[in-house]
Formats: C-alpha cells, sequence, structure tokens
C-alpha cells in the first residue's frame, strides 16, 4: 500500500529540479567528451579506446549513462500524461518506455565496461 502511495505522490518542484540538474550534467559531459574528442592527435580505434579507458571517464560516463535513462523515463511519463488519456494504453506505453531506457542503459553499461 505504501508503494502505491509514494508512487502517486508526486512531486513536480523535485521533477523539474532533477531535469535541469541532470541535463546540465549531460551537458557538461559533452563539454568533457568533446575536448578530449578534439585533443586526441589520431582518430583511430586505439585512441577510441584509449579516451575510454581511464577509470574516471568510465564511472562519469555510467552515471550520466544512467541519468540519461532515468531522464528519458521522467520525460516519457509526462508527455504520457499530458497526450495519452486511456489508462491502458498509457500504461502500455510507460512499458516500453521503461524497457526501452532499461535496454538503453544496460547496452551503453555493456559496451562502456567491455563486459564479455
Amino acid at each position: 500500500m505504501a508503494l502505491i502511495l509514494k508512487r502517486d505522490c508526486r512531486s513536480g518542484t523535485r521533477e523539474w529540479l532533477f531535469q535541469r540538474l541532470s541535463n546540465l550534467l549531460i551537458c557538461v559531459w559533452s563539454v568533457v567528451f568533446i575536448s578530449l574528442f578534439i585533443s586526441a592527435p589520431q582518430l583511430n580505434y586505439e585512441s577510441w579506446v584509449q579516451l575510454f579507458s581511464p577509470l574516471w571517464f568510465k564511472l562519469y560516463s555510467s552515471s550520466t549513462l544512467l541519468i540519461v535513462c532515468l531522464n528519458s523515463v521522467l520525460a516519457g511519463w509526462q508527455i504520457g500524461t499530458d497526450y495519452i488519456k486511456a489508462n491502458a494504453v498509457n500504461w502500455v506505453y510507460m512499458q516500453f518506455i521503461r524497457l526501452v531506457s532499461l535496454l538503453y542503459a544496460v547496452l551503453g553499461l555493456f559496451i562502456l565496461w567491455g563486459l564479455t
């Protein structure tokens, strides 16, 4: 029962703040990535591997990837509640958004960490 109440009790201020902070972190990651990419002496497979090999960059990229996925679920919820009025269709839409975000996170972490 508490989970149902917690799910239905949403805070617009927290969601707004989360979106703004997550977008800021995503932009900072983009600036760091572009600056590292531009400063690479060569653009080949070895330099690409070297770009993603430091632990700090993997951790930063992983956290940014997870933030992107959470942000996409929140954006999907906002779109679904604004434009999809039928509860059954909205439920299917939200499950689809959650599944795609989860697959995106799993695949991205798999690629980033090279888990074989």
